[in-house]
């Protein structure tokens, strides 16, 4: 399911503008916060959008690479991937924009972390509220509201969390996250098999698992259940993060460090091509 991009942009300016709570019919209200409209910054030009979440753009006259803050799109060869990249430059058609730096200025790959907003529009509050990333906890300015935003997608069905995002049968609704913990005691790296998701199957038949994936908020970390891995009427499956042999109960990630961010992460549950069949947020302990 995707909704209009021109109805979130008309939901988000109409909260952005009110100062109380409120709802609209147009797409996703999302809360009014200090990060809603503009503030000053820096104007440049769209040279061209790269993904969902990033793009190059030009300031007087030198070209960089800018990562949206706090939000992470699909990637181009995952469900949903062109459809968010498409988003983004249909957001993006005026060519214009403003550039707004806080906590960080770069990230890991030297890329300009920065929120966009073309007209006061916040473009990461645009596409969150349309289903077109997920929100990344961190620390920036507008991490609670982010997260109430794609909180409120996933829960309205929209864009990348719809039942029929990806082309596949409706999810079953009896598999769910039942249980999981991110924190194990003493040192992550040493105890990654004390790190963990468990999976229920609540439902009166049995699931062919075979192929689904449990992941994370970010983009680098995917478990693919074995083939052939069923998981019985009434019962549960651990997914830990470390190496181990395989049982009809426990499945080894063998991620070769943390998987879980213990300052807040999103578990996903997803079916082979991408369809999301459970989802939880988690705040963390920092």
């Amino acid at each position: 399911m995707r909704t209009s991009v021109i109805g979130v942009a008309v939901a988000l300016a109409i909260t952005a503008c009110s100062t109380g709570s409120g709802s609209t019919t147009t797409g996703p209200a999302t809360p009014t916060s200090s990060i809603a409209t503009s503030p000053p910054g820096t104007t440049g030009d769209v040279v061209r959008v790269l993904d969902g979440d990033s793009l190059v753009v030009s300031v007087d006259g030198e070209e960089a690479e800018v990562r949206l803050i706090g939000i992470n799109a699909p990637e181009g060869s995952e469900c949903h991937g062109d459809e968010s990249r498409d988003t983004l430059r249909e957001l993006l058609a005026s060519g214009e924009v403003t550039l707004v730096a806080d906590v960080e200025d770069t990230d890991q790959y030297g890329r300009l972390l920065r929120y966009l907003y073309v007209r006061g529009l916040n473009i990461n509050v645009a596409l969150l509220a349309n289903g077109d990333a997920i929100a990344l906890q961190g620390d920036h300015s507008g991490d609670s509201e982010f997260a109430a935003v794609s909180d409120a997608a996933a829960e309205e069905g929209l864009g990348m969390w719809g039942p029929d995002a990806c082309g596949e049968s409706a999810p079953p609704t009896d598999v769910v996250i039942a249980d999981y913990e991110y924190n194990p005691t003493g040192s992550d790296e040493d105890a990654l098999n004390d790190e963990w998701v468990a999976i229920a199957n609540k439902g009166d038949s049995s699931v062919d698992m075979s192929g689904w994936i449990l992941r994370d908020e970010s983009t680098k970390h995917r478990y693919y259940f074995p083939d052939g891995f069923e998981l019985p009427s009434r019962d549960e499956v651990t997914i830990r993060s470390g190496c181990g042999t395989d049982t009809t109960s426990d499945l080894h990630w063998c991620a070769g460090g943390p998987v879980w961010s213990n300052g807040g992460d999103t578990v996903i549950l997803q079916l082979p091509r991408g369809t999301v069949v459970a989802r939880e947020r988690f705040s963390g302990d920092y």
